[in-house]
């Protein structure tokens, strides 16, 4: 299927502020995503329109962001208000990835305290306190987003092991958008985060904030008995 949401690299309109997210040619050989990190997909597009219209899940939160791509979920909660944002991929994604931070520095100027760019491989994550650059142990996100990120089934196992990796702070909430592309990834991934989290709830966005998407898209909020 074609792309479902509206996007130009030149710009989009998003709470108020213009998003601009540039792309580049999709590198076979980028990584083990296939170089995928390169463009801009329909998940990446839902998960900023979904936090648009529900901006306190980021507002004044720690963020991190798994498989950031070209950034545009980062930047758009930097616009929403989040008080840090730290976006993650390989490291052949991350040259762009800042490229698009420096193109939106206007935009979160006033809104967002700091963005940063940092390689995370899911076979070997770095600390949380690596990728936040505090000394201080105790630091976590108060929200990790994960935009498109499920569907080469190798890639599955690690982004769970991460995952658990990431949450075993008390009050981490997780969310996920995905356009499902097969039926043995998705099942897998499922199987995956109900095994990970206390509360596993996938959202209908339609009914709930007004926001259209295909079925075949899933928008899952994650979190432990812990979170609020």
């Amino acid at each position: 299927m074609g792309r479902f949401y509206p996007f130009d690299e030149s710009g989009i309109e998003f709470a108020g502020k213009t998003l601009m997210i540039k792309e580049a040619q999709n590198e076979s050989n980028g990584g083990q995503d296939g170089g995928t990190g390169l463009n801009v997909w329909d998940g990446s597009l839902l998960l900023a329109r979904y936090l648009e219209k529900k901006p306190d899940i980021v507002r004044n939160k720690m963020v991190l962001e798994l498989g950031s791509g070209c950034g545009l979920v980062g930047i758009a909660s930097g616009i929403l208000g989040a008080r840090r944002v730290v976006m993650t991929d390989l490291s052949y994604a991350l040259p762009l990835m800042k490229e698009n931070v420096q193109g939106n520095r206007s935009s979160v100027a006033h809104s967002c305290g700091a963005i940063d760019c940092k390689e995370c491989d899911w076979f070997h994550p770095p600390p949380i306190v690596k990728l936040f650059h505090s000394a201080n142990e105790e630091v976590r996100p108060d929200v990790i987003l994960v935009a498109d990120c499920v569907w080469l089934s190798h890639l599955v196992p690690a982004l769970l092991d991460t995952l658990q990796k990431y949450t075993q702070y008390t009050g981490t909430k997780v969310i996920f958008t995905y356009q499902q592309r097969g039926n043995e990834t998705h099942e897998e991934f499922l199987r995956g985060i109900n095994d990970i989290f206390d509360s596993v709830f996938t959202i209908d966005t339609e009914q709930s904030v007004g926001l259209a998407k295909p079925d075949v898209f899933h928008v899952i909020e994650c979190s432990n008995k812990s979170s609020t």
